[in-house]
C-alpha cells in the first residue's frame, strides 16, 4: 500500500472518530435523566452494558446532573468507542512492513499514526469532560446567577413607584364606615372595621 493511501485511509478513520464522538456527546447529552433505551442501544453499539436503573438515577442525582446519561456509561460507551477505532487502526496497519517500536518506516506516517493513537487514548476523558459540562451547570455559574438576582433587587428596589411618594401630613383619612381616622400612611383600610378610607 503507498503511503499516500494510507494517509488518506488515517484521515478517513480519523474523520470517523471525530463523528462518533459528536454522536456520542449529543446522544449521552439528549437522554433523559439517567438514561433510557435509546442510550442503552448507544452503549451496546459500542460493546456495552447498561447500569440498573436504580443505580444510574443515584449517580446522576449525587453528579447533580439536570439530565443525560450517568459519567460511568459515558465513559464506559467512550472507552468502548476508543477500543473499536484502534482495532480498525490496527486492521489498516496490519499488512504493512514493520520495524522497531511498530514503526512503518516513513517518518510522516509513522508521526500520523502515534497522534491518531494518542487522540484514541484521550478520547473517554474529552468525551467525559464535555458531557459534564453539558449536564450540570458549574457551581460557580449557579452562584454567580443566584447573587446577581438579588443585586438586581437591591438595585431596582428604589425605582418601585411608591418609594419616593411625599406624604401631605396635612391630609387626614377617615374610615368611611366608622369615620375612625387613618392609623398607618398607606394603610388606605380601616385598622378597626377593615372598611376603606376616605380623604
Amino acid at each position: 500500500m503507498h503511503p499516500a493511501e494510507i494517509a488518506q485511509r488515517l484521515a478517513e478513520l480519523e474523520h470517523h472518530l471525530d463523528g462518533h464522538v459528536r454522536y456520542l456527546v449529543h446522544a449521552a447529552q439528549a437522554c433523559p435523566f439517567g438514561g433510557n433505551r435509546d442510550w442503552d442501544a448507544v452503549l451496546a453499539r459500542y460493546g456495552q452494558s447498561h447500569d440498573p436503573p436504580l443505580k444510574r438515577l443515584e449517580e446522576a442525582q449525587a453528579a447533580g446532573q439536570s439530565r443525560g446519561a450517568t459519567a460511568s456509561e459515558v465513559r464506559r460507551a467512550a472507552e468502548g468507542l476508543s477500543a473499536q477505532a484502534g482495532a480498525e487502526l490496527e486492521r489498516l496497519l496490519a499488512p504493512l512492513p514493520r520495524g522497531p517500536a511498530g514503526a512503518v518506516g516513513h517518518p510522516a506516517l509513522d508521526h500520523r499514526i502515534a497522534a491518531l493513537r494518542a487522540k484514541l487514548s484521550r478520547v473517554p476523558d474529552e468525551v467525559g469532560a464535555q458531557h459534564a459540562a453539558n449536564v450540570r451547570p458549574p457551581q460557580q455559574a449557579v452562584a454567580a446567577s443566584v447573587g446577581s438576582v438579588f443585586a438586581n433587587a437591591v438595585a431596582t428596589a428604589k425605582l418601585t413607584p411608591w418609594a419616593n411618594v411625599k406624604l401631605d401630613p396635612a391630609r387626614v383619612f377617615e374610615c368611611r364606615a366608622c369615620g375612625a381616622p387613618q392609623q398607618v400612611e398607606l394603610d388606605f383600610h380601616c385598622r378597626y372595621c377593615r372598611a376603606p378610607m376616605q380623604g
